[in-house]
């Protein structure tokens, strides 16, 4: 069958509109679910623990789904996912109200909600694949100001209608994102759906240099959870409104836009290694000017530093690992990559902070995780001169 153009740029125009309101639920309930926790009367450690829960499922779960995914269709899968995430949404501040039923319910969620936005990250390159017109990134864009929206969203109902919000503005966003969705072409998949791959880790860990580096990147990925999960209990404490914390979160996510154009320049101009530079000493500032405010709306400006201390140090921290890694493992080389990031980096931060919690206020604690980049960045500065060569 022949598709006409005109085909192609209405469905990039439904993937552009899919990206939005998928982050936009995203932006619902990420930041906020902490602040949700602590309103049911969770102790730190205990805060830590169940919003840890949904990074860890998805190390496990995500390359369950997409071997389903693969074998039984992205569209179906996808839509499975996001259907049964909304429902789950809808029902959770209804259903789960002690400890033992959110952290149950917590796990079910994850199950259905973490694969949503790699299965639409396949679903998008295998559109790019066919489609002269189509770019990934451009595409996937459009995420931000997604999440940016629903942030700020959450922010301003939640002041009238309290915290349970945060599920039902997710759900509602989720529902939107499959109707959208339904319009969608359906083709052969030429991208796997399997994000995650082990294959060939033995020979990816023979390589020291790489190794070191997962380690930093995990260091800086336990700090970077304070400012990702636990800034909206930072605003709290500090006296932030809902409206302004909402704000402050949309700032946040929208900071990131230029940057995947910074990113793309800088990379051209310098070593993948100098840019991580910059953006592992941008989250030592970034920390540290937390730690050193006491105002709400200053917040505002510190979350400008979002598009520095993320977006330069996911897209850098990729390429960096593409040439570090022969061609045959680069996969497993990204998979690691997110395992140590996004895996025991958001696991082991939410963990030890909501410990932490427990007796220091989460100021002093943004103060302790400064101190600790401070460290990690020079120690990267040091390897950089030291080892140039293996970096550069």
């Amino acid at each position: 069958m022949v598709t006409l153009p005109g085909k192609w740029s209405q469905e990039n125009n439904l993937l552009r509109a899919v990206f939005f309101f998928a982050f936009a639920s995203l932006g619902c309930w990420m930041p906020n679910f902490n602040l949700w926790l602590e309103d049911r009367g969770m102790s730190g450690s205990v805060m830590g623990y169940i919003s840890a829960i949904p990074w860890l499922v998805m190390l496990v779960v995500q390359p369950l789904w997409g071997i389903i995914a693969d074998k039984n269709g992205k569209m179906r899968c996808f839509n499975t996912a996001v259907l049964a995430a909304a429902f789950l949404f809808s029902v959770f501040p209804i259903v789960a109200r002690e400890k033992l039923s959110i952290g149950g319910f917590t796990f079910l969620l994850a199950v259905f909600q973490t694969p949503i936005l790699p299965l639409l990250d396949s679903l998008t390159l295998d559109h790019v694949s066919r489609s002269q017109n189509a770019s990934y990134s451009r595409l996937r864009f459009w995420g931000a100001p997604g999440f940016g929206a629903g942030a700020w969203l959450t922010g301003i109902l939640s002041e009238t209608y309290g915290n349970d919000v945060v599920f039902y503005l997710g759900a509602a966003f989720l529902l939107i994102t499959w109707i959208i969705a339904k319009g969608l072409l359906s083709h052969t998949p030429s991208v796997s759906a399997a994000d995650i791959s082990f294959r060939g880790l033995k020979q990816t860990l023979e390589n020291k240099m790489l190794l070191t580096f997962l380690v930093i990147v995990m260091v800086v990925s336990i700090a970077q959870s304070a400012s990702s999960f636990f800034l909206t209990v930072y605003m709290r404490e500090i006296g932030a409104s809902s409206s302004v914390t909402g704000t402050a979160i949309g700032v946040q996510a929208l900071s990131e836009l230029p940057f995947y154009f910074i990113a793309a320049w800088l990379l051209r101009k310098t070593s993948a290694a100098n840019v991580l530079q910059i953006a592992i000493w941008g989250t030592a500032v970034r920390l540290l000017l937390y730690y050193l405010n006491g105002n709400p709306y200053m917040v505002i400006g510190i979350e400008t530093l979002n598009g520095v201390t993320w977006t330069l140090l996911w897209i850098a921290s990729v390429e960096f690992v593409n040439h570090k890694v022969p061609a045959a493992w680069r996969t497993t080389g990204q998979s690691l990559l997110w395992a140590m990031y996004f895996g025991a980096g958001a696991v082991l931060g939410n963990i030890l902070i909501g410990r932490l919690y427990e007796s220091l206020p989460m100021r002093q604690i943004f103060g302790i995780f400064s101190m600790i980049v401070w460290v990690v960045a020079l120690a990267f500065l040091l390897l950089i001169r030291g080892r140039k060569k293996d970096l550069q």
